[in-house]
């Protein structure tokens, strides 16, 4: 049996081989077909779908930050009375709007861990690689975006910390454009690129 080079890096001679930084010894090329092989056992790891656990979990997130940004102005408004020392006329809605965040924020970081042990489908090759870059840059401002909102929305709250606060309404600001390009990319994908992007964040994935 050939063995691979110390580094265990491929034959840069062949298209299949990605790992190969240049390195190469004698014998090697006959790797080839070895990364070839483990290229695809990679792709067949990869999920083609979403479990209903991430499917259950994204639409309910997406609900319930709906709801929060329905409900933001308020809030708004109780944490201003509360800053000013007046009687708080919407405390039970400011308290729920609280409970709701840290409930989105477990819920993001259960949705993290089942990506991370379960994996998700890859992106589509027959995307532009610019649309395949913006999706993923989304993807993970959303999930920076599900775990700060909830803690400086708590902390404005509880300690009554200004910077909070301003971080947090700053963080809503974002928010909303980064929800409606997120949307606007899974339709794009749907109806002018023609994947099934948006089909599989409906129907489960049973393998």
């Amino acid at each position: 049996m050939l063995e691979l080079c110390p580094e265990r890096r491929y034959c840069p001679r062949s298209p299949h081989c990605q790992r190969c930084k240049g390195t190469w010894r004698p014998g090697a090329e006959f790797l080839c077909n070895n990364a070839a092989e483990e290229n695809e056992l990679t792709r067949r790891v990869a999920p083609q779908g979403y479990s209903l656990l991430q499917i259950v979990l994204h639409w309910t997130i997406a609900a319930l930050v709906i709801f929060q940004l329905s409900v933001n102005e308020d809030v708004q408004d109780a944490f201003k009375e509360r800053s000013d020392n007046e009687p708080i006329d919407g405390e039970t809605g400011a308290l729920l709007h609280i409970v709701v965040g840290l409930t989105i924020f477990a819920f993001a970081v259960l949705r993290l861990a089942v990506r991370l042990w379960r994996g998700v489908p890859e992106a589509h090759s027959t995307n532009p690689p610019l649309i395949n870059f913006v999706g993923h840059a989304a993807h993970v401002l959303l999930y920076a975006f599900l775990f700060a909102m909830p803690l400086t929305g708590a902390t404005a709250w509880f300690t009554g910390l200004e910077l909070s606060a301003e971080l947090h309404e700053l963080g809503r600001l974002v928010l909303i454009p980064l929800i409606a390009l997120h949307a606007l990319g899974g339709l794009a994908e749907h109806f002018v690129f023609r994947t099934n992007s948006l089909i599989r964040m409906l129907k489960s994935d049973r393998s």
